[in-house]
């Protein structure tokens, strides 16, 4: 088993602030449940300052995504499965999911990142300037139709053309 590496405090807690609320959303809308979307979240927390250490800074949303997900799942099975409401500190007690990164799979995501900001550098500019402020500045298209000063269709379009040019060359090179 690989051994623990945790994340800094502040590493953690600017984590917490830029992600927090939209992880507790995106739980929320799995569980439709506020205290089973906040016990995701936490235990997503914990699981980073836990093993945060192998996670890339540039990395760290989606991998906070992908455990508040595997969590989320994990509360709402274990709430389907139980009587009445689900004991927090039991939950916290019983989670055994680990997600620290192996060595192999720590490389892989690395070079998966890679590649990815280099398809993402090779798309048409107007493209990858809304994926770029979609994802990297999580702005609303609103948001990103004002800032570019384009109709909001459009920017919807160039988001959406941005997505199929990635899938296209993902699976091309699969």
């Amino acid at each position: 088993m690989v051994p623990e590496r945790p994340l800094d405090a502040e590493a953690i807690g600017t984590c917490h602030r830029e992600y927090g609320p939209m992880l507790e959303r995106y739980a929320w809308a799995m569980v439709r449940d506020w205290s089973l979307a906040a016990d995701a979240v936490q235990l997503a927390f914990i699981a980073l300052a836990r093993f945060g250490g192998d996670v890339a800074p540039e990395a760290r949303k989606n991998w906070l995504f992908r455990v508040v997900y595997r969590e989320a799942v994990r509360l709402r099975q274990k709430q389907a499965g139980r009587s009445g409401s689900a004991d927090s500190e039991q939950i916290l007690r019983e989670s055994h999911a680990s997600y620290e990164l192996e060595p192999v799979d720590k490389i892989l995501q690395e070079e998966t990142n890679a590649e990815l900001t280099r398809w993402i550098q090779e798309l048409p500019e107007e493209q990858r300037r809304v994926l770029e402020l979609r994802i990297y500045h999580d702005k609303t298209f609103a948001e990103i139709a004002d800032e570019l000063s384009i109709p909001l269709g459009t920017a919807l379009s160039r988001m959406r053309l941005a997505v199929e040019r990635l899938r296209a060359k993902s699976i091309k090179n699969q």
